[in-house]
């Protein structure tokens, strides 16, 4: 229901209840103003006749019968609502009866009289009270009286609220107008259609919202231009950017590249003079290759780990995936890196199941996620410090999944800076003694993301960090 219809469908219900309310009171007051104008007239007339109705009665009842007959049958014409007398000694005895001229009753409906009486008493000039008169008055007068009055009154009254609700029809229909020019201008808006035409003026309250909405649509219409502005700019400037990335990943690639097959044959040579095939070498010179010979795995490392980020960022992964046993791929990524452990004096433990299920995954990938997560765990854990890896199976079967966990007893990480741990180039403290590039744990989010598994990180500043990453159980033959 329109807003319109709706305050000219309560405007009448108000207007109709307050009128019809209105026209029950008068005609209450109005009935009670007829009923005292006819007791009134009823008792005028009753001491205007009463005297000489008794006065007849005494010198003609018994001697001119006919003559009192007259009389009393002309009182009766004399006022339409009187329809019967009857005269009473003082005794109370009835002496007389109009109804023995007429010869009728007094009529009822329903048990309901349709007449009231009224007893004057006759007081003599000597003051002597011989006589009382009664007086029937019928109530057939009044019925018409009020049904008149409430006849016109009521049909006045609707006929008002009728006149009143036209009027106010196009009064408000006269108001509303300009409201719903705003509301289908409004809607207009919402669509986007900014051009829309506005045509109110007016110092009132409708005109000043129409001004008031017109500068908004102009203010937004700006807004709308300058954000469109700043999208295409934002737009070309997001493709540029994504050019510079792929440059980027690109340029990543190629000099991994280049860099891998120098530093491939730089560490064969190293190792060719370590082993002395080209003299003999003093314990110094030893021990300086053993220097030159673990940077160069590092570097390496460093080097493998921006060739992966670009396959990741190039979508170039392929997966082969194998069953094999977290126990084994652990024990090896552990022979790599206990020189590691033994420099630092780290404490290692291993939490690894007998009858743990093999899982199914591509294991040169998982064997870079656990060197990785090491890899961190080593550099930030003080020395004599101590590294976990711990496994158990999710479901309790050999169906489910694995969960593998990697903790450590290091620094730990802020809890800020947890939701950015996994981004490319992101770095604790770029200033801190533990140097990096800020890509391990992005290409262990990736390799797990290509997968479809997922890695948790458990961690408070000062009490160490704790990674956890699922795999597959593989639901084959156990080995």
């Amino acid at each position: 229901m329109r807003f319109r219809t709706k305050i000219i469908l309560y405007i009448n219900i108000l207007l109709f209840v307050f009128m019809m309310s209105l026209a029950a009171i008068l005609v209450h007051l109005r009935s009670k103003e007829i009923r005292s104008e006819i007791e009134k007239d009823a008792k005028t007339f009753a001491s205007l006749t009463a005297g000489q109705l008794c006065e007849a009665y005494e010198n003609y009842y018994e001697s001119g019968y006919f003559k009192f007959k007259q009389l009393v049958l002309s009182l009766l014409d004399l006022d339409r609502e009187l329809v019967r007398v009857a005269i009473y000694t003082a005794d109370g005895e009835k002496v007389f009866d109009s109804e023995e001229f007429k010869g009728k009753g007094i009529e009822k409906i329903g048990g309901e009289t349709k007449y009231y009486d009224m007893i004057f008493p006759y007081l003599e000039p000597q003051g002597w009270h011989r006589y009382s008169v009664q007086y029937f008055f019928t109530k057939e007068y009044l019925a018409k009286r009020l049904f008149v009055l409430r006849l016109v009154i009521f049909s006045v009254t609707f006929l008002s609220v009728l006149l009143t609700s036209f009027i106010f029809h196009f009064l408000i229909r006269a108001v509303t107008k300009p409201l719903v020019k705003l509301t289908d201008a409004a809607k207009e808006i919402t669509k986007g259609n900014f051009d829309t035409k506005i045509e109110l003026s007016g110092k009132d309250e409708i005109g000043i919202l129409a001004k008031t909405l017109k500068e908004m649509m102009n203010r937004v219409k700006k807004d709308m231009e300058t954000l469109e502005f700043q999208k295409r700019i934002l737009s070309d400037a997001n493709a540029e950017l994504k050019r510079l990335n792929d440059l980027k990943s690109q340029f990543l690639a190629s000099v991994s590249h280049e860099l891998m097959t120098p530093l491939t044959s730089l560490k064969g040579y190293i190792e060719y003079i370590y082993q002395e095939k080209l003299g003999p070498l003093t314990p110094g010179q030893k021990r300086g290759l053993e220097v030159a010979n673990r940077n160069l795995k590092r570097l390496k490392n460093q080097i493998k780990n921006l060739l992966d980020f670009s396959s990741f960022e190039a979508g170039k992964v392929e997966l082969s995936l194998t069953p094999f046993h977290i126990k084994g791929i652990v024990k090896e990524v552990m022979t790599n890196l206990d020189a590691r452990f033994n420099e630092k004096e780290i404490i290692y433990k291993e939490i690894i199941p007998l009858n743990l299920p093999p899982v199914i995954a591509d294991r040169e990938r998982i064997i870079q996620v656990l060197e990785n997560l090491l890899t961190n765990a080593v550099k930030f854990t003080p020395p004599q410090g101590e590294i976990s890896i711990s496994c158990h199976n999710l479901n309790g079967s050999k169906r489910g999944k694995i969960e593998v966990c990697v903790e450590d007893s290091g620094t730990g990480i802020p809890k800020m800076m947890k939701k950015k741990i996994f981004d490319k180039f992101f770095q604790i403290d770029p200033k801190s003694k533990y140097k990096g590039v800020g890509l391990g744990l992005s290409i262990v989010k990736s390799i797990l993301d290509a997968h479809k598994e997922s890695i948790i990180l458990k961690s408070e500043k000062g009490k160490g960090s704790n990674f956890c990453f699922t795999l597959p159980v593989y639901e084959g033959r156990s080995r």
